[in-house]
């Protein structure tokens, strides 16, 4: 079996085989020889930060919904036709609240955008129908003020609010503080706030507002640009609204928010009624969401917990009436997983960007008898292969 980087399924294509395994090759497209009618061909559709950019988005949605279908039947041994049908909710472009670029060379030959498959070579970003027009706008002016600043620069991170209008921007520099003190004063203008840092992390320079407010569903959320938040601006009153349906699924009572970032899914327990534990383990995001719970009148109902969801879970043994996971792309792994699911009294809501990590989790969760009920998937990450799930699990009798 064959895989060819950016050909699609039916096309006939020429590929350069870079990797063979026992059971599996993968190659680079050549040249299309036979397209597909699902083949588009627009500036964008050559991103390298988007790898289904030329797959027209109506049958790249039909191709992860039978990916997700066969993923859970693949690795997680389940009938997908037991949770129902999986339509992907569509997303709309320029949809990316935060974005990190790369950065190479110095002066005239400085460039930023996204590096190449597999090499170091870094392709402008300035087409990249990902990234709300204003934002792409702005990459040409800020690769053009590293330019005149004479900075090594090696990768920049921005944060937007749900208009695009108000952004924070992080620099990674290779200089002193003078040269971050300069390059920080070109950059200022055209945005909200910023910080210049070494490639240790370390504060070379900071000026303007650290932090974002991001409204969704009536809440608005503080949001630091180290902190994870959901990256779709389109659809994540839709995450937040799936979650707040499926919690309300259980009478009011203790809920836990594991892995609960700088608190979206809180505002949804807290909206359903539920008392919630939300654990995190970064400093930062917990730091976004002690800002955001001095905001709200419900908050005598939100507890946080600066930890990691294993050792929170270690020491803690109430059962929860509701739980939500939203655990990073590696998933919960089979011990996490049966520790939460003994957690569990009425429903888990599995928040994932990972279908196959999902997939083997949801395999250790039935087996602490939770049956899945229901999958909803959305198109968080338009233009790529990725997908987002939500799998609700209901406590069997």
């Amino acid at each position: 079996m064959g895989f060819v980087d950016r050909a699609l399924p039916g096309e006939l294509v020429e590929t350069n085989v870079y990797q063979v395994k026992r059971r599996f090759w993968r190659g680079s497209l050549g040249a299309v020889l036979e397209a597909s009618p699902d083949r588009v061909e627009t500036a964008h559709a050559g991103c390298a930060g988007c790898d289904w950019a030329h797959f027209d988005p109506a049958a790249a949605r039909r191709a992860k919904q039978e990916l997700f279908a066969e993923t859970l039947e693949r690795i997680g041994h389940l009938d997908p036709r037991e949770s129902g049908e999986h339509p992907v909710e569509p997303s709309p472009g320029g949809y990316r609240l935060r974005l990190r670029l790369h950065a190479k060379g110095r002066g005239d030959s400085a460039e930023i955008g996204y590096f190449a498959p597999r090499t170091h070579r870094v392709e402008p970003a300035s087409q990249c129908e990902a990234l709300a027009p204003a934002t792409r706008g702005l990459l040409p002016r800020l690769r053009d003020e590293i330019a005149r600043s004479g900075a090594a620069v090696s990768e920049l991170a921005l944060l937007e609010d749900s208009s695009a209008e108000r952004r924070l921007l992080r620099v990674t520099i290779d200089g002193d503080r003078r040269a971050a003190e300069g390059l920080a004063f070109r950059l200022a203008p055209h945005v909200t706030g910023i910080r210049v840092e070494s490639a240790r992390g370390e504060a070379r320079f900071s000026s303007g507002e650290r932090v974002l407010d991001i409204p969704v569903r009536g809440r608005r959320f503080a949001v630091s640009l180290n902190s994870f938040f959901q990256i779709n601006r389109h659809l994540v009153a839709a995450l937040a609204e799936e979650v707040e349906f499926e919690a309300r699924r259980t009478p009011p009572g203790e809920a836990l928010d594991a892995f609960g970032g700088a608190g979206l899914f809180a505002g949804s327990l807290l909206s359903a009624d539920h008392r919630v534990t939300t654990v995190e383990s970064d400093p930062g995001a917990v730091a976004d969401a002690r800002r955001t719970r001095r905001r709200w009148q419900d908050r005598d109902r939100w507890t946080i917990v600066c930890s990691d969801v294993q050792g929170f879970v270690s020491r803690d043994d109430r059962r929860f009436g509701c739980v939500v996971v939203d655990p990073p792309r590696a998933g919960l792994g089979r011990d996490l997983a049966r520790g939460i699911a003994r957690r569990v009294g009425g429903v888990l809501i599995y928040v994932s960007c990972d279908p196959a990590t999902l997939a083997r989790d949801l395999s250790t969760l039935r087996e602490e008898r939770l049956h899945l009920t229901r999958v909803r998937l959305f198109d968080l990450f338009a233009f790529t292969h990725r997908l987002e799930a939500i799998a609700t699990l209901e406590r069997a009798a």
